[in-house]
């Protein structure tokens, strides 16, 4: 996660062409039916999510998950735009759409390349909502497994804080431990 966190950082270190300090991130699994208490800081607040589908040996969905002060904060950085313009509205689903795409992907290859598996991506996909609307969109049962994976950026002396959630669709999730296993431990 960290090595997937520190490339994405990286590449959006070049679009802001500032410097983006991260916090080292912090991982906890826990069943979906068990999100709001691994949420509890964020309250009932809206959030900005992008989703993109992952395929191949473990299948499910990555979300990165902003609350909305911090997604705002993060496409003004971005664009330039002022925050409550007409023209950030404008610009906000796709620049959050790339930025989750460069961070999921960086994080996703970089479990693919440690893991020597191929994983496949769907396009990105902007939803706004509360956690909980954002996860009935997707029509999981309660008993899949998500990994959290929180960090802080800090991007000009703003702090932008984002999530980046693994949902493992049922029976995956202990395939992805099988193969840690494999690989590491023997």
């Amino acid at each position: 996660m960290n090595i997937g966190v520190g490339n994405a950082a990286g590449t959006l270190n070049e679009m802001l062409e500032s410097h983006i300090d991260l916090d080292v991130p912090s991982i906890i699994s826990f069943k979906l039916s068990e999100y709001k208490e691994a949420l509890a800081d964020w309250g009932d607040d809206t959030l900005a999510s992008v989703q993109l589908d992952f395929h191949g040996p473990f299948t499910g969905t990555s979300m990165l998950v902003f609350p909305s002060d911090s997604a705002v904060k993060l496409v003004a950085a971005l664009t330039n735009e002022e925050p409550g313009s007409a023209g950030l509205d404008a610009v906000m689903a796709g620049t959050l759409n790339e930025v989750g795409n460069i961070v999921i992907n960086a994080v996703m290859g970089s479990i693919g390349n440690l893991l020597e598996n191929n994983i496949d991506f769907s396009l990105p996909n902007y939803l706004e909502g509360k956690f909980e609307d954002l996860l009935n969109a997707k029509d999981l049962s309660e008993d899949v497994t998500v990994l959290l994976v929180q960090t802080n950026f800090i991007v000009k002396n703003l702090e932008i804080n984002g999530k980046v959630f693994m949902i493992f669709k049922l029976g995956t999730f202990g395939k992805l431990l099988t193969t840690i296993d494999e690989i590491y431990c023997n």
